[in-house]
């Protein structure tokens, strides 16, 4: 990136993985992990928090993380639950997981304020880590002891999205991101245009005290709704087309990005269509390839 702002460091909290695809290739992932990998490859140092297993995976992780430059000092090493591994598949082109339970991020622990005592960034989270009671304890420490505004991805994963959590989730997030069909399942508003994706974020700002929101609709475009713009921007064509696991993580992150270094939210927007349209051209979430970085905001 060239700014003239020194980004804000982000903290980024939850799961771990490694993606197995149908022809045998594994890929690392995890929403939250992708977030970290691609705020890392767009020059904003992340802190990620998370947990690994004490196996041959959790170890390729670390050794992931410390080739790309990524601070591990967040990442918990733990004796008993594997590494996590999600089985992706796809239906009419669109990914599906399946996600074993007792992983190593499932049983994250209370983690050390010293580590983002250097944060004056966003902290980023998503739903799936606190399906358990441990990693959702770890959460709520961080939440409370850290202050930090925090940027919630939504991420529906059945079955383990806990609608009760809700609330919680929800409530005094800075900045919310989901995509048109959880929009429409949280609101109850189907989700056509921009007149429908308006009506259905001001619905969940009745229900929730969500102060911005970012919504993606697929090949269509995203929108950004902050508290005194709506703002539209189609998606340029992804050229090779490999499959979408991990474009929302990248566009996620570009917003991220853009608003830890403070550019105009219309630049910011922009940017993060055209990185996701450049994951779409990739075989999983992440990649060493840091040609995909460059000019994301020009």
């Amino acid at each position: 990136m060239h700014d003239t702002v020194t980004p804000s460091r982000p903290i980024v909290f939850g799961e771990v993985l490694f993606d197995h695809f149908p022809d045998g290739k594994r890929v690392l992932g995890g929403a939250p992990f992708n977030v970290a990998w691609n705020l890392q490859g767009l020059g904003v140092r992340p802190l990620f928090l998370s947990a690994v297993g004490e196996d041959s995976e959790g170890t390729a992780i670390l050794d992931a993380m410390d080739s790309w430059g990524l601070d591990d000092r967040g990442v918990q090493r733990l004796n008993g639950p594997p590494t996590g591994n999600v089985q992706v598949s796809f239906v009419d082109g669109q990914p599906e997981y399946e996600i074993p339970a007792g992983q190593a991020w499932d049983s994250m622990g209370k983690i050390d304020s010293s580590l983002w005592s250097d944060s004056a960034g966003l902290l980023y989270h998503g739903s799936l880590a606190l399906r358990s009671e441990s990693t959702r304890e770890s959460w709520r420490h961080l939440v409370r002891e850290s202050g930090l505004a925090r940027f919630v991805d939504v991420n529906i994963r059945d079955p383990y999205f806990d609608e009760s959590m809700l609330g919680e989730l929800l409530n005094g997030a800075k900045w919310v991101k989901l995509n048109d069909e959880e929009l429409h399942r949280l609101s109850d508003v189907a989700v056509t245009d921009q007149s429908s994706v308006v009506a259905g974020i001001e619905t969940l700002k009745s229900r929730y005290e969500v102060h911005n929101a970012v919504v993606t609709c697929g090949s269509q475009g995203a929108y950004a709704i902050a508290e005194s713009e709506i703002l539209f921007e189609p998606a340029p064509s992804p050229g090779v087309m490999q499959d979408t696991v991990g474009a929302g993580d990248a566009f996620a992150s570009a917003i991220i990005a853009g608003l830890a270094s403070e550019l105009p939210l219309p630049q910011i927007l922009a940017g993060a269509v055209r990185l996701a349209a450049r994951v779409c051209g990739l075989h999983g979430a992440t990649s060493a390839d840091r040609d995909i970085y460059q000019s994301v905001f020009e």
